[in-house]
């Protein structure tokens, strides 16, 4: 019964009404089981056979509801995961324009260039900003912001895009400037710099690690309480 007790002050505090409703009809049959196989005469050598295949039984039955009731929270085995917490927003996605590539307007690379350590060029078919755009776009859409609302239009610079790929992994570097500006007023509402890095196997495809890369970032983005106040 201590055993009994023990679990309903722990299920008091950590379960459901009907769990802890079923926990306490299983310790009510358990308890009457117990009763019963046990008010044989004392030295009755029936009563204690008898008692002992009762308590068997009872354990068959009981245990089982027991532990549904439970559901394991005495041992910590079953708690069911927090779910994270999902942000949202409107706004819309400059034009690949207004996503400046630092690296070509400074004169260090071409605009199709990504800078990179092996003896090969990494270039791509598509201007830098552009493929950046796309992918910051694509990223939010996913994470379920809307990007119908020109109210608030986010734009940015292209700080740093290189790789280091002489050896495989390749190390991808990507610092990004993000600015949220109110269409309306033409103020900055809010702004931030994000740098990550990401190993990727060295022969991926350039487009998928930039993609990929670039998801990283935008991550960083959404997880800023900023960013979220400024874009609802």
């Amino acid at each position: 019964m201590l055993f009994f007790n023990g679990m309903y002050h722990h299920l008091k505090g950590h379960s459901s009404d009907l769990d802890r409703r079923l926990f306490q009809h299983s310790a009510r049959i358990g308890a009457a089981w117990f009763a019963f196989a046990s008010s044989g005469a004392p030295g009755s050598g029936h009563a204690a056979t008898l008692g002992n295949i009762v308590l068997k039984g009872c354990g068959v039955i009981a245990l089982p509801l027991m532990l549904s009731a439970c559901s394991w929270s005495w041992f910590g085995l079953n708690s069911p995961p927090r779910a994270a917490a999902h942000s949202t927003g409107w706004l819309s996605v400059a034009p690949a324009r207004d996503f400046a590539y630092m690296p070509a307007i400074e004169g260090r690379m071409s605009p199709n260039r990504i800078e990179n350590t092996a003896m090969t060029a990494l270039v791509l078919k598509n201007d830098i900003n552009q493929a950046v755009r796309e992918s910051v776009a694509n990223r939010l859409k996913v994470a379920g912001f809307h990007l119908n609302d020109g109210r608030k239009v986010l734009s940015g610079n292209i700080e740093k895009f290189t790789v280091d790929d002489v050896r495989s992994p390749a190390l991808w570097t990507l610092k990004m400037r993000y600015v949220v500006t109110d269409s309306a007023t033409q103020k900055v509402v809010f702004s931030t710099t994000k740098t990550v890095k990401r190993k990727s196997p060295k022969f991926t495809s350039s487009s998928i690690a930039i993609e990929d890369t670039v998801r990283l970032s935008v991550d960083a983005l959404v997880g800023d309480s900023g960013f979220i106040n400024a874009v609802n």
